[in-house]
């Protein structure tokens, strides 16, 4: 069963409470989508776009000027560096001009003030979404006049020209890639772009300019409100990839449009439809509802950086048991994105992946596909068990692990100082160590036990790194720190207490502190300006990264970017 996404209804609460014995959506969450989706502009931008899209990504109107112009302010110096060499690039290339003209505009756009100079409105609403499976795009103009000269001032200098067609009474900007047709227009202050194969663009087209409207619109469906809801998103932007819409067109079902532009883009695909029987139909489906829908969309945009989530939707039964998946790891939470140099990890209960992973196997193999397309499937699932001994008897122990770099100093094209840990959680550190040692002896001369005591190296015992520590403990796992206070590491991590709802995975990074230990190399290169141009741009850019969460509507990522 999929997981339902209307939440406002007492019959679809009554359902998720009774087949997943959790909550619903709360009244804020349909009360923020509920406000972003009540904005004239957007209702008018929304009946713009097919219902049936296979996706979309909406813009509702927040504003993202404040994190542009940091953003260009540090690529700034770089550009005016860069910028005569581009200049001096030579001309012999039919291309160099182009090229050399659209380098000009951006660097004269990312300077102060130029942030409008391309005429697009940067506090306004957009929309990326596709007219079948090709794409279409609607941004807002704030200035359509200097769009204009933008293109004037580029085919001018860039030595070409844009041509253009017409559509009725109409004229666009036109192009050709290959067996496709490629539109652009300023149609009631919108840069409207999109792609069409050449036997359909004028149908295309007239969709996409305004010409004719959807039979349907995604104004009229309840998609989106629900999903701003269940994933509370709807203050900046918000978008999906609906797979069961993609595989009806693949199938020869499901919308008009989505179906003739499939058989455009393959003719092939169309003499396979009548081939296809009603259980293999029903079958691709059921495949297509267990990761049905990809949603993404940014929560906050401003001076300081940015939030945003994706989540990848999953069927609940499956939901819920890869949630049963989860492991904890000292030390490995949010909060590290904020406080590592560098960090990744994540957590998972490998010995229930497997079992979860035989059991999956062998549900397929005691009911195979029917379906002959998906006979491959019946062949890997009839694989998984044949052979298991082969797994060591202490991997189904393994919870994750991590590796987290705090700090590091260098001194010249060397490290003078290092703060960092790294963690291997298992229920059973023992019986790893017992199988490691075999091939690796020379940790037979180091002193092990597994009751959570730290235990110090010599300095030098490893190249450029001092102050080692490290401990295990049974039923948590190992540790290994380096730098000052290692001790003090091993032995708060080794008596860390379980995270709640930990990632399943992380990945963190902040660029300003890495570059900062990059700059003393800058006396040891040549065209030192440039360099510290470059690394002038990496400053602005903070503590960033992700975390993967297991929820009842699937894997859920949350991102995010510090800027200074």
């Amino acid at each position: 069963m999929r997981w339902p996404l209307g939440c406002g209804r007492a019959a679809a609460l009554a359902t998720v409470l009774a087949v997943t014995g959790v909550a619903g959506c709360s009244k804020s969450n349909e009360q923020a989508a509920a406000q972003a989706l009540a904005d004239a502009g957007v209702q008018e931008l929304l009946r713009k776009i097919p219902a049936d899209t296979p996706y979309a990504f909406i813009s509702f109107g927040g504003s993202a000027r404040q994190m542009i112009e940091k953003v260009y302010a540090s690529v700034s110096p770089l550009m005016e560096r860069v910028g005569p060499m581009i200049e001096q690039m030579p001309t012999d290339d039919e291309w160099a001009p182009l090229a050399k003209a659209i380098f000009a505009e951006f660097r004269a756009v990312v300077k102060e003030g130029g942030i409008d100079r391309t005429g697009i409105d940067v506090d306004g609403k957009a929309a990326l979404y596709g007219i079948g499976v090709l794409p279409a795009m609607r941004v807002s103009l704030k200035d359509p006049q200097a769009f204009r000269d933008l293109l004037g001032r580029v085919q001018t200098a860039g030595n070409v020209t844009i041509p253009v067609c017409k559509l009725g009474d109409a004229d666009y900007w036109c192009g050709t890639a290959g067996e496709f047709k490629i539109a652009a227009a300023i149609v009631s202050g919108e840069l409207v772009m999109g792609v069409a194969p050449a036997a359909m663009a004028d149908r295309v087209f007239e969709l996409l300019f305004g010409k004719t409207a959807p039979e349907r619109s995604l104004a009229d469906s309840p998609k989106l409100r629900d999903l701003l809801t269940t994933y509370q998103l709807g203050k900046h932007n918000a978008g999906y990839i609906d797979a069961r819409v993609i595989v009806e067109g693949f199938l020869g079902e499901g919308d008009p449009l989505n179906k003739e532009i499939l058989a455009a883009l393959s003719p092939k695909l169309v003499e396979k439809w009548p081939q296809l029987t009603q259980v293999c139909k029903d079958e691709v489906r059921g495949l297509a509802g267990v990761a049905p829908m990809l949603v993404f969309g940014t929560e906050a945009m401003d001076a300081s950086g940015f939030t945003a989530k994706f989540a990848v939707e999953l069927r609940s039964d499956l939901a819920q048991e890869i949630k049963a998946l989860r492991a904890s790891v000292p030390g490995l939470s949010k909060e590290v994105r904020g406080e590592a140099m560098f960090a990744m990890g994540g957590g998972i209960d490998v010995g229930k992946t497997i079992e979860m992973t035989l059991r999956k196997g062998a549900e397929v193999t005691k009911a195979p596909y029917q379906c002959p397309e998906l006979a491959e499937l019946n062949q890997m699932a009839a694989k998984i068990g044949q052979d298991t001994s082969s797994i060591p008897k202490w991997v189904p122990g393994l919870r994750g692990g991590s590796l987290v770099l705090t700090d590091i100093k260098m001194s010249g094209f060397l490290p003078s100082s290092i703060t960092a840990h790294a963690v291997l959680a298992a229920s059973d550190p023992r019986a790893i160590y017992e199988a490691v040692r075999p091939e690796l002896p020379m940790i037979a001369a180091y002193e092990f036990s597994d009751d959570g005591a730290v235990k110090t190296l010599p300095d030098n015992t490893i190249p450029f790194v001092n102050g080692i520590a490290y401990g295990a403990k049974a039923g948590t796992g190992f540790v290994l720190a380096v730098g000052p206070g290692s001790e003090a590491t091993v032995s708060k991590l080794l008596a860390a207490p379980e995270v709640k709802d930990p990632p399943m995975a992380l990945f963190a990074y902040d660029l300003a502190r890495m570059m900062a230990q990059l700059e003393p190399l800058l006396g040891m290169a040549g065209q030192q300006e440039e360099l510290k141009a470059l690394f002038g741009m990496y400053q602005v850019f903070g503590p960033s990264g992700y975390e993967m969460y297991a929820e009842d509507s699937g894997l859920v990522f949350t991102a995010g970017m510090t800027l200074r």
